[in-house]
């Protein structure tokens, strides 16, 4: 069964157990003559970067073996993965070619590499997504020890860090996704949108190769989830998720090792040799339809058809190492580009010279880093790539200091839409669509001076070696630590506020009045996105009519909404109401009274200036009070229309600099009152017409909610819904939770769940 149990008080990061968590395991199945399954262990980017952590933590790394391991076997090979703290999570033939193949490589894959063509979503592989990934939890729900510290891959398990945290709460998260994350446009596109958000916001820290995919990321949340954010943080369902940007690198020490072997300066002297009197590009990626192979040579074709025979010849030696062959489209894909090759081959070709030379096959890596050091251009135009490794190792191999090579005199051509872009500026970047153009810089490449190639490459280099692939898995980790560091100080935090909370409800109840300040909308009541939506459910109303039941007590609905309003929801409830900020209020037998002498002569500049915003921005509306107006915006793009509400409220301060009106910013609602009228005036005045015995006890959700909190004394019991802004001692998490606590005041059942905090 899962752990339960919290870290023990005092226990220090270092001596906690570190499990790492991705699709594959670091291992390559084998099975003997007997037909047992061995494995042995493979090399990768990933266990590369972990390698040089691992001497300094250990870790346990749950993960698919890879292949489908028979149930009869499965326990030998469990124990075998065991000693070598690995834990393999077993999938069957279906599970691998829906969850795998039917959602990982049918939807997310081309989603977030924006080939939106070719997404195919399917229920079941959905559904079987779901399971997996279920699963993966569940197996490190059981082998995590208390407090225990997950790192968890990419795109395959994005599911997993939710559905962890509901298992096992005590559990510190991290997630890192190694592919792009798209705009929101089409991130929005997937069926499955909102679940894949929520399962990653179980994370306690979420990373990404730059800080596009970290942006693109947080706008997908506030669109599709309605979070906002900061650019460090989202707070979402009382849970803070750090957002963090580490982009990953090579093994710089093994690339240069193998640049300085014995094999690498013999497979580099061979190709000299090869390409003696010839100019060479040089292109390396797996099969896959993101690479943009196809555009690449197409351009190449293009820089041929405008070169002529100026000079010497030019061969691109592009290599694919194979990937998904049992996928009709990779098949697909393979075929074209060797028609491509052959077509191109026969147009240019001619004795003794073959335009591109194509081979497919996995390259040692001695003869890989051979061909980068050789390498006039590095061609790295993929269509969107995550991050892509292969422009780190040609910018490595060109700087690589060795006696035994000449000096690198390559320059990189880099896709402006690869995640590497961002940290190798310096390449020659390229729209990889624009093949007539990229042809041209091709050879705008091949004649670049050697003086500014050379300053080029060298530029970039330092920033190579700073992204080193176990830099990079430090620097996550110590981010990663700050981040659950935090929310367990937050947790520890809220569990012995919810404590003095409690313990707070029965001296309240034992005071002998109590005065209630409730804000209605995002308090007592959930936002709607239109506000008459949000009309009271017979929950709240039963619940204002036991609180106002209970003697001693006061109750007074605080809100900005109409007195119109509040007239039709609340008649017959025995309540104090203010309406309007305080414009209009009624004592519990009904009878209203409106403040009077207010000056309103700025109401109609503020129209003008709210109708015109209205046309500019859809979906966005006025909401008329009989002294005040709102611009709400939560129906609109949320992203334009946070930098409009700046722009709007910078705006208004002008127009009402001599006016007697004051703005205000709430929830997706700006506000024009008059000054002067607000909660805080209400509140003040019942504060000073009260005993001295008296309890008071506020709760908001909102700025416009702060004035109220800062009416009372410090010694008032004030709790604001989300996170705890200055002049408010507790939050709870969400209005359901308001109203649990309103419940134990009103003499319920104790269902108040943990989610207080100071």
């Amino acid at each position: 069964m899962p752990h339960e149990k919290e870290t023990p008080a005092g226990d220090s990061r270092e001596e906690r157990q570190w499990i790492v968590v991705s699709n594959r395991l670091p291992v390559q199945l084998r099975a003997d003559d007997s037909g047992r399954i061995t494995f042995e262990r493979s090399s990768g980017g990933l266990a590369t970067a972990l390698s040089g952590v691992s001497r300094d933590r250990e870790f346990t790394w749950i993960g698919w073996p890879g292949g489908v391991v028979e149930p009869d076997q499965q326990e030998d090979v469990r124990r075998q993965m065991s000693a070598e703290n690995l834990g393999p999570v077993f999938l069957d033939r279906e599970e691998v070619d829906r969850y795998y193949h039917g959602f990982c490589n049918a939807v997310i894959w081309p989603a977030f590499h924006y080939f939106t063509t070719l997404t195919d979503f399917e229920r079941a592989a959905w559904e079987m997504y779901q399971r997996v990934n279920q699963r993966f939890a569940e197996e490190v729900a059981e082998k995590a020890a208390p407090g225990a510290l997950v790192w968890l891959h990419d795109f395959h398990l994005m599911l997993v860090p939710g559905a962890l945290r509901r298992l096992r709460p005590d559990l510190g998260i991290g997630f890192f996704l190694h592919i792009p994350f798209p705009s929101s446009e089409i991130y929005r596109l997937l069926p499955c949108r909102e679940q894949l958000l929520k399962g990653v916001l179980g994370a306690d820290y979420v990373s990404f190769h730059t800080q596009d995919y970290a942006r693109y990321f947080r706008a997908a949340c506030l669109r599709v989830l309605g979070a906002d954010s900061e650019p460090t943080h989202i707070d979402y369902a009382g849970h803070r998720v750090a957002i963090g940007v580490d982009p990953i690198g090579v093994d710089t020490e093994a690339f240069a090792e193998d640049c300085r072997s014995d094999a690498g300066l013999e497979a580099y002297s061979h190709l000299c040799s090869r390409y003696a009197g010839r100019k060479l590009l040089l292109g390396v990626e797996r099969l896959d339809y993101t690479k943009g192979v196809l555009e690449r040579m197409r351009a190449f074709e293009h820089f041929l058809e405008t070169r002529g025979e100026r000079s010497e010849p030019v061969t691109l030696l592009q290599i694919i190492v194979p990937s998904r062959l049992g996928h009709a489209d990779y098949q697909e894909l393979k075929r074209e580009i060797e028609e491509e090759v052959g077509r191109i081959n026969g147009r240019f070709g001619h004795p003794g010279y073959t335009p591109i030379e194509y081979i497919h096959r996995s390259i040692p890596r001695h003869e890989l880093v051979a061909m980068y050091r050789l390498a006039d251009v590095g061609l790295v135009t993929p269509l969107r790539d995550g991050m892509n490794l292969v422009a780190q190792e040609y910018v490595l191999c060109q700087g690589v200091d060795s006696e035994a090579l000449p000096p690198g005199h390559g320059i990189l051509v880099l896709s402006e839409f690869a995640g590497a872009a961002q940290s190798l500026s310096r390449s020659i970047l390229v729209n990889p669509m624009d093949c007539e153009r990229l042809g041209l810089l091709i050879d705008e490449a091949l004649e670049m001076r050697g003086e500014e190639k050379l300053a080029r490459m060298r530029a970039m280099l330092p920033r190579v070696l700073d992204l080193d692939c176990r830099r990079w898995a430090d620097r996550f980790f110590r981010r990663m630590e700050a981040a659950i560091e935090f929310n367990e100080a937050s947790r520890s935090d809220r569990s012995s506020r919810t404590a003095l909370l409690r313990s707070m409800v029965q001296s309240i109840k034992n005071a002998p009045t109590r005065l209630l300040f409730l804000d209605y909308d995002g308090t007592l009541r959930e936002i709607e996105k239109h506000p008459e939506d949000a009309t009271p459910t017979e929950e709240v109303r039963r619940l204002l009519a036991a609180l106002a039941a209970t003697p001693g007590n006061q109750v007074h609905l605080v809100s900005g909404r109409r007195r119109a309003e509040f007239e039709r929801w609340f008649a017959g409830l025995p309540i104090w109401i203010c309406a309007e900020h305080g414009a209009a209020f009624r004592d519990p037998d009904e009878r209203w009274e409106r403040l009077e002498g207010l000056d309103l002569g700025w109401m109609q500049h503020v129209r003008d200036v709210f109708a015109a915003v209205c046309r500019d921005v859809p979906e966005t509306f006025i909401e008329e009070k009989p002294a005040s107006l709102a611009w709400h915006y939560r129906l609109a793009d949320p992203e334009y229309t946070r930098w409009r509400a700046h722009e709007l409220i910078a705006q208004l301060q002008g127009v009402l600099a001599q006016q007697s009106a004051e703005v205000l910013a709430g929830h997706r609602v700006i506000e024009v009152r008059p000054m002067g009228v607000n909660k805080g005036e209400y509140v003040s005045d019942r504060v000073r017409n009260a005993n001295s015995s008296t309890v008071f006890v506020a709760i908001g959700d909102d700025r416009t909610d702060l004035d109220m909190y800062r009416a009372l004394p410090r010694e008032a019991v004030t709790v604001h819904v989300g996170s705890r802004p200055d002049e408010a001692r507790f939050t709870l998490e969400s209005p359901r939770q308001v109203r649990e606590f309103l419940r134990l005041l009103a003499g319920e059942e104790d269902s108040m769940t943990a989610g207080a905090s100071t």
